[in-house]
């Protein structure tokens, strides 16, 4: 069977004209060179070279075939390296899930470095809720998240990154806007937006919260909307809400971020399919873990 290699021993000599200088451009000696092209000569069932003692000249079957190969060789070679390089995780395509709860700290630091070690990987973020992330795993629709753990499913496999707590979002005119931190009990007569009654990945519901550890039941309006819409609601003076630390990080001119010194903590992980994970899928759990280790997350 014509191998590449066979090509380019026989585009070698075919350059050359002299089997000596084409095994040493080979980086192999002269023996093997000659009885890979008498091989690739019977293969094809036609004579490529004259040889005598003193030359080695094309037949004309030799010299059209040099002609109708040399445009494509190069080509071929470039297309097989970049199917090693694809299987390798050096290059291709990345879908990469986050959240808008998880957007914010660790994840640009994890794509600027991906994106600095290979260039040639094409990375698209996809900002969706935590269930929509869960499915989007799951069905392929995204080969890696950045997400808040745990998930339980027997398809996928996670790996924690850093852990977390939560803050208080008060309009900026809020009474208690000029406290540096603040306890659960402190916001038990505000009215608490939530995006969810049951938060699925994120932290347990509001009024678990309040009760175990504030150590009161909580107003809670459902606004059935993202952790986004309720910190601009909060803004605009309609209540509070608890997100985690990362989203302090987000441009929000009308609130204020209160730590709160008795919060739950959270745990944020990266979560890739166990089967068919990619090798660029690897490489960016590799630095999704190297960045967290470094990186100072409270």
């Amino acid at each position: 069977m014509i191998e590449l290699r066979h090509l380019r021993y026989f585009m070698a000599v075919a350059e050359e004209l002299h089997f000596s200088r084409a095994a040493l451009r080979l980086n192999m000696s002269q023996p093997p060179l000659s009885q890979q092209i008498r091989q690739l000569e019977e293969e094809i069932g036609a004579q490529l070279f004259v040889r005598n003692k003193r030359s080695v000249t094309l037949t004309n079957a030799g010299r059209d075939m040099y002609e109708h190969l040399s445009p494509w060789i190069d080509e071929l070679s470039e297309i097989f390296a970049r199917t090693r390089l694809i299987s390798e995780g050096e290059r291709g395509s990345l879908s990469v899930g986050c959240s808008y709860t998880t957007s914010h700290r660790l994840v640009p630091e994890v794509v600027r470095i991906f994106a600095e070690r290979y260039p040639t990987v094409t990375i698209k973020l996809l900002e969706q809720p935590f269930a929509r992330q869960v499915e989007a795993l799951i069905r392929g629709f995204v080969d890696v998240a950045i997400i808040r753990l745990p998930v339980s499913h027997s398809e996928l496999v996670s790996r924690e990154l850093y852990e977390e707590s939560l803050v208080a979002v008060l309009p900026h005119k809020h009474r208690l806007a000029g406290k540096s931190k603040l306890r659960l009990r402190d916001l038990k007569d505000e009215v608490f937006l939530t995006p969810s009654r049951h938060p699925a990945g994120l932290f347990d519901s509001v009024q678990t919260i309040c009760e175990h550890v504030g150590g009161f039941k909580p107003t809670v309006l459902d606004i059935s909307s993202s952790a986004n819409s309720a910190v601009a609601l909060a803004g605009a003076g309609m209540g509070v809400t608890l997100v985690p630390d990362a989203v302090r990080h987000a441009d929000h001119k009308t609130v204020v971020y209160k730590t709160l010194v008795d919060s739950p903590r959270s745990m944020v992980g990266v979560v890739w399919r166990r089967a068919n994970a990619s090798p660029v899928t690897q490489l960016f759990v590799d630095v999704a873990t190297e960045v967290a280790a470094v990186s100072p997350i409270g």
